[in-house]
């Protein structure tokens, strides 16, 4: 039986993106059947309130058809729920407390039905997302009402780490659990970090929306501000220029590279390779200072508008990224062939903080992190976004799930980068870089995704456009936020309280991207 036999409704928003409009009674019955094809992925879930209605809305990615799904469930009453899909599909987990927390949708029969991003003295009852809350609203303050943990058994030990720790690391809060040595659990608290990210974009104009997206997480700026622009430009019904399509690809692929070197710069500060640690911050300051020089902005901040970018690459800049790679690829080969003459690094690796591929593939794990678990998903090739369908790149892939592999396969991305920035130094059209800003006009009331393969990983935009063409609904789904879900299966197991550092820093993830 096909989903199309219970669904009330069912179009086509844009080419390859179709809703389907369901009851809360077909709901778990529909997300099962597109499970059971593993070439389905459940990507986001949130709600939505539009004209004094609430709506559940899923997203599934239909990787064969290089599609999007979405799923819209309206609930109705004072107390609108659904039964929990977290049993069909595991990956739920987080977003139904969220949509919980947020809109004030229901899960019936959540293992877990507590708050996970606000704070705890939220009054209850107060939904962000629904009932005409703004952003500027004062919140009356309640006695706070935080969780208590069980004490730890006899034998086991409770390490506490976090929320404020030292260096320049965001805050998030774990709760290490030992038996002597080993890591036994663990218990995770982020979202000290939670800016309200999406409801301050509700009500902002055009110029103002990759301001926001630029803010979810400083080092994939430019990764959140594509997705954003790109769906807008979805909502309008045009597309960016090619030269600004190929401008886009290669300021992504610079962003991976700095992201990846900052990366394995991470890693060897944590296993105590601190020769190791300075050259890669070296190749990632190289590239930062590169990045100022072609955008104005080390982080890339301010290059993506609505219809293209807001500058051109001239021929010397262009010479000036071809040095700059020659360096980074002599550099980066030398350092690789050093990095696995280190037996003390990689000893420290193998094995280390294993994720199951049946695990990251049933949690969704997205990204370098899913991809080295064996979950076979790029969305730059997938669902080609910019220039990436015209270019030629391999999508690396590893199977160990543990430490050694995420590092190994962030190395080969790497080269992959440059593959790609060498096709398109080679091959740049020649065309505007920005289509007029009136063309950028959208409909009202119209409604569109965007999607990026940031350097951590899978990130969906969705906007909604009120009667003033302003925002009415963001949602954003970045993919540190998939993937802090899955870091707690990773943790216990064969390793010791001093593999800790190794395995946080292993993922890479960021708190502020998942926090937002």
């Amino acid at each position: 039986m096909s989903i199309l036999d219970w669904a009330r409704q069912v179009r086509l928003l844009h080419p390859n993106e179709w809703e389907v409009v369901l009851t809360p009674a077909n709901l778990t019955t529909t997300v099962e059947a597109l499970c059971a094809n593993p070439r389905n992925h459940f990507t986001d879930m949130f709600g939505v309130e539009m004209g004094g209605e609430r709506q559940l809305r899923l997203l599934f990615a239909l990787d064969s058809e290089h599609g999007w799904l979405h799923l819209v469930v309206p609930v109705t009453g004072d107390s609108p729920h659904y039964t929990s899909l977290v049993e069909v599909c595991p990956a739920t987990l987080w977003y139904e407390r969220e949509v919980a927390e947020e809109c004030g949708i229901i899960p019936s029969g959540h293992p877990g039905p507590l708050h996970l991003r606000l704070p705890d003295d939220w009054p209850e009852g107060v939904y962000p997302h629904g009932g005409g809350f703004s952003w500027q609203d004062k919140i009356p303050a309640v006695a706070p009402h935080p969780v208590e943990l069980a004490s730890a058994p006899d034998g086991i030990v409770d390490y506490p780490l976090g929320p404020v720790r030292s260096g320049v690391v965001e805050s998030g809060h774990y709760l290490l659990r030992t038996a002597g040595e080993e890591l036994v659990d663990m218990r995770l608290q982020l979202f000290y970090k939670h800016r309200g990210i999406e409801k301050r974009a509700e009500g902002c104009s055009l110029l103002h929306l990759p301001l926001i997206a630029e803010r979810i997480s400083g080092t994939s700026a430019f990764a959140h501000s594509l997705a954003l622009c790109e769906a807008v430009e979805r909502a309008a019904g045009i597309e960016a220029p090619p030269r600004a399509r190929y401008l886009r690809t290669l300021f992504a692929e610079l962003e991976r590279l700095y992201n990846h070197h900052g990366y394995q710069a991470d890693l060897c500060q944590a296993t105590g390779l601190v020769v190791g640690q300075a050259q890669f911050d070296v190749l990632k300051e190289r590239l930062l200072r590169l990045n100022a020089r072609l955008a104005g902005h080390r982080y890339l901040f301010g290059l993506n508008v609505p219809g293209g970018l807001s500058r051109d690459l001239t021929d010397t800049e262009r010479q000036v990224i071809d040095e700059e790679l020659r360096f980074q690829r002599r550099t980066f080969t030398v350092l690789e062939e050093l990095l696995f003459r280190s037996n003390s690094h990689i000893d420290r690796l193998e094995r280390t903080g294993t994720l199951p591929p049946e695990l990251a593939l049933a949690w969704g794990a997205v990204g370098p992190v899913g991809r080295a678990a064996g979950v076979d998903r790029d969305l730059r090739r997938d669902h080609p976004y910019a220039a990436y369908a015209e270019l030629d790149f391999a999508v690396p892939l590893e199977t160990d799930g543990d430490a050694l592999a995420r590092a190994r396969l962030r190395l080969e991305e790497v080269r992959q980068s440059f593959r790609l920035i060498d096709q398109i130094l080679g091959s740049l059209p020649s065309s505007a870089v920005r289509v007029p800003p009136e063309a950028c006009m959208v409909r009202p009331g119209v409604s569109a995704l965007g999607w990026v393969e940031s350097p951590r990983g899978e990130g969906v935009h969705w906007l909604s456009f009120g009667e003033q063409r302003q925002a009415r609904r963001y949602r954003v789904r970045t993919g540190s936020f998939a993937n802090w879900q899955t870091f707690p299966a990773a943790v216990p197991g064969h390793n010791i309280l001093t593999d800790f550092p190794v395995i946080e820093q292993s993922f890479g993830l960021s708190f502020a991207g998942a926090d937002r």
